[in-house]
């Protein structure tokens, strides 16, 4: 039937458009002036129990914050993949002396932030709350339990998001390039599966508990308005009897650079855009004594706008709205990868995948071959001088400081002398890094996208090879597309026969379609309603108000919602709605100028589907068509909006029979890394629609 809207983007849709009015996101913001540094030493002592405390007062707020940071090197989860996630989200959810709801409440109550995790926990809070807030961060860290239907619901929702991942380019390129990139056997290069994650049990989460949660291996940050003596007696009340223990240290076999650049690719058939990544492993920790001249470095390559990297693919060659890099540092190794600015690997148009990779090593090269402008050094320093100064005025920052300062044998004034050491890097000190740490000819070139993309990327390779994975990181043959002998009009015309024949859809004068979906925990309603000749009307709500609606007259699309009404008069948006303003909307494709193109066949859910690229302007959709039901199982399609290019996937499954035609009632969709389930609970046709509706 009428293709269902996009749920994402109707949500989205109107606060991008309202938004990219208000901001020009091609022109980066000035620097803020960088604040005079003023980070006050931290105070340390150590409890009998080994607990290391270090105290920063900072007066300027009634506020306190604590930290407890665990220095631990967990072993390889193996078949347990997953364990320290699911550790995350069930840690601090109940414990020996309050349940849930009693930790909700009594936390609410005072307005306090408090977390409980693998790696410790804080608490942040008004001052004058501090006792109330400390009695309730020990209670979830040391008090925990570990109940069953908590590791249930969580082990639900982590499969679900795991299972999402092999629709989302972005995520499968993020879980390739981690494993290519440390291997399978180191920590961040695991990957944690549905079967991994399902054998956990609460023994799993206790042992790890057991094991690693100790006095002797932590240390605790106090930050705000606090005296050393008032956070030397809090320490002991609440930390001091934490029982010490031997905790065991892994050994990890440090992952090094490719000999040569490889070549990965993860297909995604007919995918009208490429998710690209170059990665591998660098020599990089804090403290580094180049660590200065690697954040200039790594400013003026890609760390924004204002990069190289950023106006070569976006402002001379429009391959992506936004391509970054990221140079970190790392507890044993760092690394080096792309990003598209707000995570996830970066995205460039399909047909550019190869001309995209060939100008970022171009960029990389001319790094390590030519010395920067003292221009490009004078504004990377007055950017990064001010980006510093802002940071400063955070807890959690200052507490990082603390701790680094003490974990990595940094020199007391480390953080303080910063802006001295970033004045002191030069033309030369720039060069000499890039030299050391961008490593074009020993990376991993990592491409998910279309398969007809691969014989571009062979140059790239050291052994002119692209290798093919699947999405747990095996390497696999090269797909091969099914060739069928079936035209466009022929899949269409089934398609048209199975949802109930062309005589039964031209009957319908109007219908309308309910369903829902959970959001935030909470029950959202969806209605979609269609009334010829082409008025179209789609509502999204919660109890019982509405929270976005969309309406199509046929001439122009209202938006109006939370943030507003919005009308869409001109423009893509309003082309692709008068397209899909129909019953059957691919009943008319070829009337209405769509260029349709058989791509193959694949599998959908385990069966044959026939694959079907529908392109009209620079909307560009690929359909999959069961090929035994005839019926659509699948819908990729991609939109730009104010932030970039997002792939929206939509499955279309459990047709059931309504007044003698098909309508899809399961319906899932993915877009941006979100997920949403949306069942669709009635569906009446030619029947009175209010008038409020349109």
């Amino acid at each position: 039937m009428k293709k269902i809207f996009n749920i994402l983007t109707a949500l989205l849709m109107f606060t991008g458009v309202a938004s990219a009015q208000k901001l020009d996101r091609s022109i980066q913001p000035k620097p803020a002036p960088a604040k005079e540094i003023d980070i006050k030493d931290a105070k340390t002592f150590v409890l009998p129990n080994g607990l290391k405390v270090f105290v920063v007062e900072d007066n300027r707020a009634p506020i306190v914050y604590y930290s407890l940071r665990l220095d631990i090197k967990p072993a390889l989860e193996g078949n347990k993949a997953g364990l320290q996630t699911l550790f995350d989200d069930v840690i601090g959810n109940t414990t020996s002396k309050r349940n849930k709801e009693q930790l909700s409440k009594e936390i609410d109550l005072i307005g306090a932030y408090i977390s409980a995790n693998s790696r410790g926990g804080y608490a942040s809070g008004l001052r004058k709350h501090e006792n109330k807030m400390l009695e309730l961060m020990a209670d979830m860290l040391f008090n925990p339990v570990f109940a069953q239907d908590e590791l249930d619901l969580w082990k639900d929702k982590n499969k679900s998001g795991l299972t999402m991942i092999a629709d989302d380019p972005g995520l499968i390129n993020t879980r390739v390039s981690n494993t290519l990139m440390y291997g399978k056997n180191y920590p961040n290069g695991e990957l944690e599966t549905v079967e991994t994650m399902e054998s956990v049990t609460i023994a799993d989460l206790q042992k790890f508990y057991d094991t690693y949660f100790a006095p002797n291996v932590a240390r605790l940050v106090i930050v705000g308005n606090i005296t050393e003596k008032e956070a030397k007696a809090n320490a002991e009340k609440y930390f001091g009897s934490w029982k010490k223990k031997n905790v065991p240290e892994a050994k990890y076999t440090i992952p090094q650079v490719p000999v040569s650049t490889k070549v990965a690719m993860i297909n995604k058939d007919g995918a009208p855009q490429s998710t690209i990544n170059i990665t591998y492993p660098v020599n990089y920790m804090i403290g580094a004594p180049d660590a200065a001249a690697i954040t200039v470095l790594n400013h003026v390559f890609g760390g924004g706008m204002s990069s190289r990297l950023f106006k070569n693919l976006r402002e001379t060659h429009s391959y992506t709205y936004g391509t970054y890099s990221d140079i970190s540092s790392g507890e044993l190794i760092g690394s080096f990868g792309l990003t598209a600015g707000r995570g996830g690997a970066a995205s460039v148009k399909g047909a550019a995948t190869d001309s995209a990779i060939y100008q970022i090593i171009y960029e990389m090269n001319g790094m390590i071959n030519n010395p920067i402008s003292e221009q490009e050094l004078k504004d990377a320093k007055a950017a990064l001088a001010g980006s510093f100064g802002r940071s400063i005025s955070e807890p959690s920052v200052i507490a990082n400081y603390a701790v680094n300062i003490d974990k990595y044998k940094l020199p007391k004034d480390y953080y303080k002398n910063y802006l001295k050491r970033l004045e002191a890097v030069t033309v030369k000190d720039i060069q000499d890094a890039a030299k050391k740490y961008l490593k074009p000819d020993n990376a991993w070139i990592v491409v998910v996208g279309d398969k007809s993309h691969a014989e571009g990327l062979k140059q790239f390779a050291g052994d002119k090879a692209v290798q093919f994975y699947d999405i747990e990181v095996n390497p696999i043959e090269a797909p091969v597309a099914k060739q069928v002998n079936v035209s466009a009009e022929q899949i269409i015309d089934k398609y048209v026969n199975a949802l109930g024949g062309k005589t039964a859809i031209e009957k319908v004068d109007s219908y309308k379609t309910e369903g829902e979906m959970s959001m935030m925990g909470q029950k959202v309603n969806i209605t979609q309603a269609f009334k010829k000749p082409n008025h179209t009307a789609f509502i999204v709500s919660m109890g019982g108000a509405a929270i976005q609606k969309i309406v199509f007259d046929g001439a122009k699309i209202t938006m109006s919602g939370m943030q507003g009404e919005k009308e869409i008069t001109e423009g893509e948006e309003l082309e692709s709605m008068k397209g899909s303003a129909a019953v059957c909307p691919e009943m008319n494709y070829i009337k209405n100028g769509y260029k349709l193109t058989v791509k193959g066949v694949e599998q959908v859910n385990d069966k044959d589907a026939y694959v079907m690229e529908v392109v009209k302007g620079k909307s560009v959709k690929i359909e999959y068509y069961d090929v035994e039901s005839g019926l659509k199982v699948k819908e990729v399609s991609t939109s730009e909006g104010p932030q970039g290019a997002t792939q929206q996937i939509t499955e279309l499954g459990d047709y059931k029979v309504v007044d003698g035609l098909k309508f899809p009632f399961a319906i899932k969709q993915n877009a941006g890394g979100m997920a949403m389930d949306i069942t669709i609970t009635k569906v009446e046709i030619n029947k009175p629609i209010d008038a409020s509706v349109f």
